[in-house]
């Protein structure tokens, strides 16, 4: 197994992962390629910077078979320097960490100039609920990820990086390597809270969604310091397949058909919302993106796919 990602920040709709070589065993980054991008939710940068960030995601079932590599994960970089994600993961075989047909692998995980790292993998069943925390040890400088099972309290995976105080961006990521079949449901992320080391009372207006994700619930307390998300929804790739039967013939046949029709989205040349500008390696375009549009000078908004533009 080999995978790569790529850090963002801002406008988050992060990175690219590449997936080569299926064979179940410890993943080693080595090259890099694009991918294709379901629905997200993200906010940033911050004023300040992030020191604790917790959410809880119900990632519906994986698909029955796969093509490719699809993860699921919300993330956090300043651009610049370690993207903290902790994946569900979906290969053509989950065997390596136990999963069955329809479970996911989930570990936590950090990408850096080193390449991946990973923590240990358990396998999660699509109607479990994932709590996913990162938070900012006492010295400043070490993120420790710890996933646990929300209904049980059992610990899933949990890893420890020097990844250092300089967190500004989150964001959901949905992410499909190597034509991989797509979710086959929507994702739930349930009480989701960001805590800044200081008062940023602008990083709420930072929100942005694409691919037709939607949020409610969006508040902040302790004078902008704490800002919670009651829920995010991320819509389904691809219908999971359904099962006709004829009148002519005793079989089933199966279909799966695409969620919605790509249109092909550049990025635009006018400010974004509010006069706005997105910081290096924020996105800046692509189908559904509603955030800023404009990238923050020296860099310039390169079109990567239909769902992804990126300031570079």
């Amino acid at each position: 197994m080999v995978h790569i990602h790529s850090s963002i920040f801002g406008a988050l709709a992060f990175a690219s992962w590449a997936a080569a070589n299926l064979i179940p065993s410890a993943p080693n980054a080595d090259f890099k390629r694009a991918d294709t991008w379901g629905g997200s939710v993200s906010l940033g940068p911050s004023k300040s910077t992030i020191v604790k960030a917790v959410t809880t995601i119900i990632p519906g079932p994986a698909p029955p078979t796969q093509n490719g590599v699809l993860f699921l994960w919300p993330g956090m970089s300043n651009g610049t320097g370690d993207l903290i994600q902790a994946t569900l993961e979906s290969w053509q075989s989950n065997s390596w960490c136990g999963a069955t047909t329809g479970q996911w692998c989930v570990r936590a995980s950090v990408f850096g100039w080193f390449g991946q790292r990973d923590g240990n993998a358990s396998p999660v069943s699509g109607t479990d609920q994932v709590r996913i925390e990162y938070t900012l040890q006492s010295d400043k400088n070490t993120w420790l990820q710890t996933v646990t099972n929300a209904v049980t309290g059992a610990l899933l995976s949990t890893y420890s990086s020097a990844s250092g105080p300089y967190m500004r961006g989150y964001g959901t990521g949905t992410e499909c390597n190597d034509g991989c079949s797509g979710t086959i449901a929507a994702q739930s992320y349930l009480n989701t809270v960001i805590t800044l080391a200081s008062a940023d009372t602008t990083f709420g207006g930072t929100i942005a969604t694409a691919g037709g994700a939607t949020y409610s619930g969006l508040t902040s307390s302790d004078g902008g310091k704490v800002w919670s998300i009651a829920s995010i929804n991320i819509p389904a790739m691809s219908k999971a397949p359904q099962q006709t039967t004829t009148t002519s013939k005793a079989a089933t046949t199966s279909k799966t058909t695409t969620a919605s029709t790509k249109t092909t989205t550049r990025a635009s040349t006018t400010s974004g919302p509010g006069g706005c500008s997105a910081a290096q390696y924020a996105q800046c375009g692509g189908s559904g993106f509603s955030g800023c549009t404009v990238c923050a000078s020296p860099y310039t908004c390169k079109y990567s796919n239909d769902w992804y533009s990126q300031c570079l």
